[in-house]
């Protein structure tokens, strides 16, 4: 007597390691990817009364994926902040972003700032908006997706400007 039944416990065993197999890939494709902080963009918006004003930074993110696996961004949270580790503020983005294999890619995130958060930060703020040497650091949790598959790599980059 026949009993085909056995095969599928041993397919669904085979198939899951298959799986697995293919997740470490993809972890291990990810950990190859390396993080500039490319850009520092700040732009004022001043307005009467003060209390309505804002400062805005553009960050852009430079992704290098060296790998053959073509990942896509889902999100990205973290935190800015400057030199001797202020922090500036908490960072995050959802939009999808595809960080092509084997190229380079850039990924803008924006932070934006009302009057009293400005008030508060505005000692390395103020140096680095008028051209003061600056460092800027960037850390946080990435969201990626490969075919389906998601996990989280770590982005810790770091970037001086001004003189």
């Amino acid at each position: 007597m026949r009993k085909p039944w056995l095969a599928l416990p041993a397919l669904l065993l085979l198939t899951g390691c298959a799986d697995l197999n293919l997740v470490r890939n993809y972890q291990e494709a990810s950990r190859q990817l390396r993080f500039t902080l490319d850009r520092v963009e700040p732009q004022i918006q001043l307005s009467f009364p003060l209390e309505n004003s804002r400062v805005t930074f553009r960050l852009v993110v430079g992704v290098e994926n060296p790998s053959q696996v073509q990942f896509r961004a889902r999100g990205f949270t973290g935190q800015l902040s400057m030199d001797e580790g202020m922090p500036i503020g908490q960072v995050a983005f959802s939009q999808g972003i595809t960080l092509a294999p084997g190229g380079r890619s850039q990924v803008p995130v924006d932070l934006s700032f009302d009057y009293r958060e400005l008030k508060q930060a505005w000692g390395p703020l103020g140096a680095a908006i008028r051209g003061q040497k600056s460092a800027w650091h960037l850390e946080g949790q990435l969201q990626l997706e490969a075919f389906g598959l998601p996990f989280t790599v770590p982005i810790r980059t770091s970037k001086t400007t001004g003189h």
